[in-house]
C-alpha cells in the first residue's frame, strides 16, 4: 500500500496550492524542494545550508518560517465561511515543507507541535461540526496529523465522542470508538510523541483532559462485550488500555458527563454500570496485580482510606470466589496501614488473619505487629500505664511466636530493640540483646539496624549525653558500623532545637566524612537552623546562596528540583514548628520557579492545619485557576478546615457543587460527602448529617463507594432517605 503521504501529493502535485493562493495567503512561505513550472514560487532564503553545529539558546524567537507557515494556515482555517477543503490541503503542504527543512532549521519536534496545537484543535473541532463541508472524513484527517506526528490525544478523543453522538448502530459505534483508541495507541508507540497527552493552553480551555480517552475506550470495550456476548476479562481490558489499573466506574461516568455524552449514553450506561460492578467482582483475584497495585497506589499517596476500600474489595472478591487471601498480600495491606501510620489497623489486619486459617504466621507478619506496637507515633501521649501494658504486649508476643515455633532472625530482634528504646525501657534492650544475640548467650547477629533503633531511642527519650556516648562505642569496638541517616537526622533535629549550632555543623561534617547519605530531611533541619540564625543575628536570610550550597553539601548534594523543593517544604510545614521558614522558601520558590502542585498543596496543608486560613485560602484560589481545577484540592480543602472552622468547610462544599454545575467532571465525590458526614456524625450534629443525605439523593452506588453505604446503612432508622439513595445503599448489602 502507498503511504498516506504519497497518495496525497500523487494526486496533488505540491505546487498546485501555492499557485492557487500565492497572492492571498502562502506567496512564497512554503518553497519546495519540487521547481515549479512558471517560477511564481521563489526562493526567500538562498544562503546555504548551515553545516556547524548550532549554538543551544536557552531563549529561541520563533523561527521565521515556521511563523509565517503557521500563520498562513491560521488564517485559513479562521477565515474558512464553511468548507474546510482548501485549509487542509494548505496544513498538508505547510506541514511537508516544515518537516523538510527541519533540520535545515533547526526547528525542534516540539517546537513545531506546540505551534500547531491551536490550528489542529480548530481543524478538528470545525470538521465534527455538521456545518461545515470537507471531502475527508475525521479518521483521514487524523492520518494527515499522524503522518506528520502533529496528532494529540484531544483529537482522538474528539472523534471518539463524535462517534457516541453518532446514533449509529450501538454494536457499529463502539466498535469504532474502539478503532479510534487503536489507532492512537499504534501511533503514540510508532512516533514516540512525547507530548501527546501535553496540556497546551487551548486544549485547557476546550476541557481536554487525558483521562477521558483511556475512560471512553473502556467503556466501549465494557460495551462491545456485552453486544457481542462475549466474556468480559479484565486482563484483557488492562491489555487493551495498555495501563496497569482500570478506571473507576465513577471516573468514565464523570467523562460521560463532562464531555456531553450523558443524554446519548443514559441507557447504555446503567447496563455497563450494573454489568461492570458484577464483572470486577467475578473476576478480581484478591492476590493479584491490580490489588497489590492498588495497595502500593494508597502507600504513595498516604491514602488510608483507600487502603480501607481496597481491603473491602479484597474481602468481598474473596468471599464471592471463594478463594482466601494469602499472607503475602495481607502483609502488603499491613505495611501499607505501617506506611500510613494507622497501626490500629496493622492489628486489625493480622487478627482477621488468624481468624481466617492462618494458623502459623511468618515472622514477616508478627514483624509489622511489633513494629506498630512501638512505632512513636502510636505511643506517643501513653500514660506510664499503657506503656506498661504495651511493654507486656511486646513480651507476650515474642513468647507466641517462640510458642509456635517461628524462629526470630536479626532484623526481628533489631525491631523488638527499637521498641523498647522507644519506649525508653532500656532494661528491656540489654535483657533482649543478652537473652537473643551472639554478644549474649543467642544465636542471632546484631545488625546495624538493632543499633540505630538504640540511638534513635535515647534520643527520642532526651537521653542525649549516653546516645553521644553510644555513638563513640558504637564506631569503636570494630564491627564497621556507621550510623544511618535517621539516625544522624535524630542527632541534628535535637541540636537544632537546643540551639547547638557547632554540635549540629560537627554531625554534617560527621556524614560527610563516613559517607553517610544526606536526604531531604536533613536539609529540612539545616533550612530551619538557617532561618533561626539568620533572625538571631537580624539578617534576612538568603533563600538562592542556601539552596545553591545545597548542591554541593553532603554526599551527594541535594538536587534542587520540583520533588526537592516540595519535600522541603513538606517537611518544614510538619508539625507547625517552623512554619515561617517554610513561607520565606515558598515566597522565594514562586518568584524564582514555576510552582509544583506538590508544593503548592503541601504550604495550602501546612497553613490550614498550623497557619492562616486566609493564607491557604489565597493559595487554593491560585491552584485551581493557574494549575488545574480538580477535587483532590477541594476535599484537601474541605477536609483540613473541619477540624477548625466547619462552617466555612460547608461553604467550600457549596462552592465545589456550584462549580460542577459549569464544569461536569470536577464534583463532590465519595471522599467529600466521607469527609464531612464522619465529622458531623462525630460532633452529634443531625441537622447537617440530614442535610447531607439529602445531598447524596442522586448518588448510585458505585459513587458512593465502600465506606459510604455502609454508614448510611447504619442511620437509616434514625433519618429520612430519599427513596433512590436508600435503594443504591442496600445494593452492596
Amino acid at each position: 500500500m502507498i503511504p498516506l503521504r504519497q497518495l496525497v501529493y500523487k494526486n496533488l502535485p505540491r505546487s498546485s496550492i501555492l499557485r492557487t493562493r500565492a497572492q492571498v495567503l502562502v506567496g512564497s512561505r512554503f518553497q519546495s524542494t519540487v521547481q515549479t513550472s512558471n517560477n511564481e514560487v521563489k526562493v526567500v532564503n538562498e544562503k546555504q545550508p548551515f553545516q556547524g553545529k548550532r549554538k543551544a539558546s536557552k531563549f529561541k524567537p520563533v523561527n521565521n518560517k515556521l511563523r509565517d507557515i503557521s500563520s498562513q494556515i491560521r488564517a485559513s482555517v479562521n477565515s474558512s465561511s464553511n468548507d474546510l477543503t482548501e485549509s487542509i490541503e494548505i496544513l498538508e503542504e505547510g506541514l511537508s515543507y516544515l518537516r523538510e527543512i527541519q533540520q535545515v532549521e533547526g526547528l525542534s519536534d516540539e517546537t513545531i507541535f506546540s505551534i500547531f496545537q491551536p490550528i489542529l484543535a480548530s481543524i478538528i473541532d470545525k470538521s465534527l461540526d455538521p456545518s461545515y463541508n470537507t471531502n475527508r472524513s475525521v479518521n483521514e484527517i487524523l492520518d494527515i496529523f499522524i503522518s506528520y506526528n502533529v496528532a494529540h490525544a484531544y483529537h482522538f478523543t474528539k472523534a471518539m465522542v463524535h462517534e457516541l453522538k453518532s446514533g449509529e448502530d450501538r454494536k457499529v459505534m463502539y466498535e469504532n470508538v474502539l478503532h479510534y483508541w487503536v489507532k492512537f495507541i499504534e501511533y503514540s508507540k510508532i512516533s514516540n510523541n512525547p507530548y501527546v497527552f501535553k496540556m497546551y493552553r487551548v486544549l485547557r480551555e476546550n476541557g481536554f483532559n487525558q483521562h477521558d480517552i483511556k475512560n471512553l475506550a473502556y467503556y466501549a470495550y465494557v460495551q462491545s462485550c456485552l453486544l457481542q456476548d462475549l466474556k468480559y476479562d479484565f486482563k484483557d481490558a488492562l491489555k487493551l488500555l495498555q495501563t496497569e489499573e482500570l478506571p473507576e466506574i465513577f471516573q468514565i461516568k464523570r467523562s460521560i458527563m463532562s464531555l456531553g455524552l450523558n443524554k446519548s449514553l443514559s441507557k447504555d450506561f446503567q447496563l455497563f454500570e450494573k454489568k461492570l460492578e458484577a464483572f470486577n467482582l467475578e473476576s478480581l483475584d484478591p492476590n493479584g496485580s491490580i490489588i497489590i497495585n492498588k495497595i502500593n497506589n494508597a502507600i504513595i499517596h498516604s491514602d488510608a482510606n483507600l487502603l480501607n476500600r481496597v481491603y473491602e474489595q479484597m474481602q468481598d472478591a474473596s468471599v464471592k470466589n471463594n478463594k482466601p487471601i494469602n499472607e503475602n498480600t495481607l502483609i502488603r495491606l499491613m505495611n501499607g496501614y505501617y506506611e500510613c501510620q494507622v497501626h490500629s489497623k496493622v492489628f486489625q489486619v493480622f487478627q482477621q488473619m488468624i481468624q481466617n486459617g492462618i494458623e502459623k504466621p511468618s515472622i514477616a507478619s508478627w514483624d509489622f505487629v511489633i513494629r506498630s506496637m512501638g512505632h512513636p507515633s502510636y505511643i506517643r501521649g501513653f500514660t506510664k500505664e499503657q506503656r506498661d501494658t504495651t511493654i507486656n504486649n511486646i513480651e507476650r508476643t515474642v513468647e507466641t511466636i517462640i510458642g509456635n515455633d517461628t524462629e526470630l532472625t536479626p532484623k526481628t530482634l533489631s525491631i523488638i530493640v527499637g521498641c523498647f528504646a522507644n519506649l525508653n525501657r532500656f532494661d528491656k534492650v540489654d535483657e533482649f540483646l543478652n537473652k537473643y544475640s551472639t554478644d549474649g548467650e543467642g544465636s542471632l547477629k546484631v545488625i546495624h539496624t538493632a543499633n540505630n533503633n538504640i540511638l534513635i531511642g535515647l534520643l527520642l527519650n532526651k537521653r542525649i549525653t549516653e546516645a553521644e556516648e553510644k555513638l563513640k562505642e558504637l564506631m569503636a569496638n570494630g564491627s564497621n558500623y556507621v550510623p544511618s541517616t535517621t539516625a544522624m537526622n535524630s542527632f541534628i533535629n535535637h541540636y537544632a532545637k537546643a540551639k547547638n549550632y557547632k554540635a549540629v555543623d560537627g554531625i554534617l561534617k560527621f556524614m560527610k566524612q563516613y559517607n553517610i547519605p544526606d536526604e531531604v530531611g536533613t536539609y529540612t533541619i539545616v533550612i530551619d537552623l538557617y532561618f533561626k540564625l539568620h533572625r538571631e543575628k537580624g539578617f534576612a536570610p538568603d533563600i538562592q546562596e542556601l539552596l545553591s550550597s545545597f548542591k554541593n553539601a553532603g554526599v551527594n548534594g541535594l538536587q534542587i528540583n520540583e520533588y526537592t523543593l516540595a519535600t522541603l517544604i513538606d517537611g518544614l510545614v510538619k508539625d507547625g514548628t517552623n512554619l515561617a521558614a517554610a513561607r520565606v522558601l515558598y515566597d522565594h520558590i514562586s518568584k524564582k520557579n514555576k510552582l509544583s502542585p506538590q508544593t503548592m498543596t503541601s504550604m495550602m496543608k501546612g497553613e490550614l492545619d498550623y497557619g492562616l486560613i486566609g493564607n491557604a485560602e489565597t493559595i487554593f484560589d491560585k491552584y485551581i485557576k493557574a494549575v488545574r481545577n480538580d477535587a483532590r484540592i477541594w476535599n484537601l480543602m474541605i477536609k483540613s478546615l473541619l477540624a477548625k472552622h466547619e462552617n466555612l468547610a460547608l461553604n467550600y462544599y457549596l462552592r465545589f457543587k456550584e462549580q460542577s454545575k459549569l464544569n461536569l467532571k470536577i464534583q463532590p465525590n465519595y471522599y467529600t460527602f466521607y469527609f464531612l458526614l464522619s465529622h458531623f456524625l462525630k460532633k452529634g450534629k443531625t441537622e447537617q448529617v440530614q442535610f447531607l443525605i439529602n445531598e447524596m439523593a442522586d448518588k448510585t452506588n458505585s459513587e458512593l463507594g465502600y465506606e459510604l453505604p455502609k454508614i448510611l446503612r447504619s442511620l437509616t432508622d434514625k433519618y429520612k432517605f430519599p427513596s433512590n439513595l436508600l435503594h443504591e445503599i442496600n445494593k452492596s448489602n
